[in-house]
């Protein structure tokens, strides 16, 4: 599991993402997770990973570069705010009731 984590860490980290694309088939197929659980765990440490990366980001790319571009970044975070919560309050509605969930494998 560890040996998974990291590669994972590692491929997430090279191409700037917090892994999440390459956990989730882990989740579902190596562990058995059901889907919605895979995605509500992975989200969460996707969220750790992106903040452990974050201070050697800063450090690659000077923050005055990033803030004159503040209009780009407002627009993309609150649509892709908007987005999450459309598409996560679309994935409990389409859940299969509670019976059947497999919160923890």
């Amino acid at each position: 599991m560890f040996g998974a984590g990291a590669a994972i860490g590692v491929l997430g980290g090279m191409i700037g993402l917090g892994g999440a694309e390459f956990r989730l088939p882990l989740l579902i197929g190596l562990f058995g997770f059901a889907a919605l659980s895979a995605v509500i765990l992975n989200k969460a440490m996707s969220l750790v990973v992106v903040l452990v990366a974050l201070p050697a980001r800063l450090a690659a790319v000077p923050a005055a570069e990033v803030a004159a571009r503040w209009p780009v970044a407002v627009n993309l975070l609150a649509g892709s705010l908007l987005g999450a919560w459309a598409g996560a309050s679309w994935a409990v509605r389409s859940a299969p009731p509670p019976s059947t969930r497999c919160w923890l494998p």
